[in-house]
Formats: C-alpha cells, structure tokens, sequence
C-alpha cells in the first residue's frame, strides 16, 4: 500500500494489519472506521498480514453503488491479473469462496503464467522473444494470432515492471502484428519494457497508470520491430496444401446456408440482376499476375482485383443472408467449453436468456466457463468465438446487442475466408460471373475491409503517357 492509502482504507472498514519481521516480534493494530480499536502481540510467522472486513459500512452512500458481489470480484481479479503478470517472481493465491480462482507459482514462466491468468489455449500459443537495443530491454510475450480478441483490452505495457497505459506503444504492438490479424481484431500481448529511469517521468498520474518518455516513439518503433522479428525467427505453421480433399462435399453451418455462394463451379447460366448497375459494361481482355483482372471500354483500361471483388460479393450476399436467419437451433454433439475473463463471464451471466433467444445455449460450468449446448443451425464452429466475443462487447459498451453491426463484422471475417484467392486462375465462365455479380453490388468499389476492387486509366491519360497527346 502507498502510504495514503492504509488511512483511506481504514477510514471506511474495520481493518487489521499485523506484521513480523526478522528482528521483530509479531504486532497487530485493528482499526474500526479509521479510529484505533485494539493492539497487541499476535502468533504469525515472518511477513505482512491485512485484512479488510465490511467495507464502506459506514458510508451507506458509498455502499449503495457497490454492483453484485460477481462484478467486483471480476473487478478485483483483473487487478490481480495485472499484478501476477508484472511480478512474476512473486506466487499469487486468490481465493473466493474457499476456492482457488487465480494461482501463480513465482517461477517466472510465463507460460505457467498465461495459464492462470488466460487459460490453457492462450498458453499453448506463447511466442517470447527478447532484445537489447541503445540500452532499452524489451521482453515480448505474444501470443499467435490464432487466438484474437474483438479489443485491445488484452495488450498489457509494462515500464521498469509497471503497468501503464499508452495509445501510441499499444497501437505499436497491433501494428507490429501486422497482417497477422484480421480488420477489427487484436492480439494477446504482454511487453515488458526496461530502460533508464531519466528518461520517463511518472509523475503526470495519479495512479501512475501514465508516463511520459523522452521520446515515445523510438519505443513504438522497437516494439513493432520486435514483434516483426519473433514472427521471423519463430514463424507460424504453414497449412498442408498437399492434403487430399475429400471425396464428398462436406456441408454444414454456413456452407449451409450460403451454398450457392461458394467458390466451386460457376455456370454462365446463373443470372445475376440488379435495378441499378454502377459498373460500366466492359470487355474482358485478360489477367495480370494471376490476380488482376484487365478489362477495356471506350473510356479506357480497368483492372480488378479478383479476390477483393469476391469478397465484396460475398459480403452484401452474406449480409442479407444473415438479416433473415431464423433461429432454428442445432443441438451439439459435444458441447463447446468457453473460457472468459471475469468481467466477460459477469456480462454472459448477466445477459444468458438475451443471449439465448439470438440460439446460443450457453450453461454455466465452473469459475468463469461456460458449455456452448446449442447454436444456430447456420453458424459455423470455427466462427463461434467471433458471435460470442461480438455479444459482449456490445453488450459492456451499449448494454444491447446491435444486430446491424454484429452482421456486419460477422459478414466482413465470413466473406474474406470463402473468397476467391489472388493468384487463382479462373476459367473465361467464372470471369464472366463474377464480373456481373460485381455489377450488382451497391457498393462495387471497394472490398468490406476499405481495399479498391477496381481502378481504372483513362484513354486521355495512356495516350499521354505514350506521348501522342502533348
């Protein structure tokens, strides 16, 4: 405790604080709403010993805000989350209830350490890497981009083993990631950073929870070249394109659904009409590189990009798709374990019978997991996480579910996954429907994640550039 704070505390508790040095025999002090009730000699080994009990007993007005028992503790375990991960020399026991909900082993593992505070599929996919430039140490502990949240709640900055926070060097660690992470979603990252205590100043917060640096942004530039560099030396695992496909066509969640969409074979026949076409017709002339594809009018030379095309496709047809699910159910063979943090699992119990009615079936199992029992007959598994963590979000910062906008992440991560690839070859049929199928977007110019699909020359402007116009 800093020393304002054992006074602040006792002010509104009763309080008891005994302690044991090497030299020293064991002493207690109670205190009972700040005055001095009782001291005296007390049985304990070496160490500190505080206990606080009915707090804000005495100030009713304080009190009534106090939220339920669950959302402080989930409060409190986020401040221990906190601590265990800049002290981790030093073993945590948290208790609730008698019942363990945070340990940690002071071995200095992170590994061991991510376990207790994220759990074991966090832990499993921990990147460490450390370097040593001008004289600033820094440690990063990463975690790959196979697990990913919908915040940057989970990117924790650390300063000469203090935890801070600071735009710019956490948007440096998204940054470093790099293409790693999908539009909207972001790591799992501790950076421990170590340095000349003269070059920050710690003195601009309250709870020192900002600092100012000499010069931050020599320290956001290392931390995106540290991160770079432990993807390098410890790349992520390349998928087997050599494993055979199956036989038969496997068709379930939103190849359900979206069947007519896929990739595999695009007929000539298959019409696609729109009141309104914001794309001049054009002629195919052909491709560049495997990926653009090279059309002319009379207004000149346009390249599209194939995959950026596909992806708006399937988009506005995901979309609409997604706006009129019903919400049929599909019981699990085996249900799907969730593990959150506890202000997440505070939100779920909180909210179960909403989130029940968009078919999802969640059931309580243990300290902050929860057994996926049903979902939609339309969503696909491996997009479970990105529905769940969608609800809430939305549900901590707006206390609803916004359906436009959970759709239209949704429809952005589906798309990108099921498009046409760059580098594909497509026969003159397939060209032909995509190309139609753009026609009828009502936005054709751009893919779901801000890239242009298409760009064009002007006759006027490759004239000029040939010199035949002066």
């Amino acid at each position: 405790f800093r020393g304002e704070a054992i006074p602040a505390i006792a002010s509104v508790s009763k309080m008891k604080i005994a302690s044991k040095t090497v030299d020293s025999e064991p002493y207690e002090v109670t205190y009972d709403g700040g005055k001095l009730s009782s001291e005296g000699f007390a049985p304990m080994n070496i160490g500190t010993i505080v206990t606080i009990n009915h707090l804000f007993y005495n100030v009713p007005a304080r009190l009534k805000y106090i939220k339920s028992p669950q959302a402080e503790l989930a409060h409190m375990l986020e401040v221990c989350d906190e601590m265990m991960l800049s002290n981790p020399s030093i073993a945590f026991l948290v208790t609730h209830d008698d019942k363990i909900v945070r340990q940690s082993y002071g071995d200095q593992n992170y590994q061991h350490l991510f376990n207790s505070v994220y759990g074991t599929e966090v832990a499993s996919n921990l990147i460490e890497y450390h370097t040593n430039k001008d004289d600033i140490e820094i440690s990063a502990y990463l975690v790959k981009p196979v697990v990913t949240r919908s915040k940057k709640n989970d990117i924790v900055i650390l300063v000469n083993g203090r935890t801070i926070k600071n735009y710019l060097l956490i948007n440096s660690v998204v940054e470093g990631y790099h293409t790693h992470l999908m539009v909207g979603r972001y790591p799992i990252a501790l950076i421990d950073i170590h340095l000349d205590a003269s070059l920050i100043d710690v003195n601009v917060h309250p709870q020192k929870r900002e600092i100012k640096f000499s010069n931050e942004y020599i320290i956001a530039t290392l931390i995106r070249e540290t991160i770079r560099k432990a993807f390098e030396s410890k790349p992520l695992s390349i998928p087997n394109v050599l494993q055979k496909e199956d036989k038969y066509l496997k068709v379930s969640g939103f190849e359900l659904l979206f069947s007519e969409i896929e990739e595999a074979p695009i007929y000539p026949d298959q019409k696609v009409t729109s009141p309104e076409r914001k794309l001049p017709d054009m002629d195919y002339i052909g491709s560049y590189a495997g990926t653009y594809l090279l059309y002319q009018n009379h207004d000149g030379l346009y390249l599209i990009d194939q995959h950026a095309a596909a992806e708006r496709i399937r988009y506005e047809r995901i979309y609409t798709k997604l706006g009129d699910v019903t919400q049929t159910t599909q019981p699990l063979l085996t249900p799907i374990q969730l593990q959150f943090k506890p202000s997440a699992a505070e939100t779920i119990q909180d909210n179960l019978s909403l989130i029940k009615s968009y078919g999802l079936i969640l059931e309580p199992f243990g300290d902050y997991t929860y057994l996926l029992r049903e979902k939609p007959a339309w969503l696909e598994d491996k997009d479970i996480d990105y529905m769940v963590y969608g609800f809430i979000d939305q549900l901590q910062d707006y206390q609803k579910i916004d359906v436009a906008l959970l759709r239209d992440q949704l429809a952005k991560d589906i798309s990108c996954k099921g498009a046409i690839k760059a580098n594909k070859a497509l026969s003159i049929d397939e060209v032909n429907h995509l190309f139609k199928a753009l026609q009828a977007c009502s936005n054709p110019y751009y893919c779901p994640h801000g890239r242009p699909v298409i760009v064009s020359f002007s006759l006027y402007e490759i004239e000029k550039m040939f010199k035949r116009i002066v």
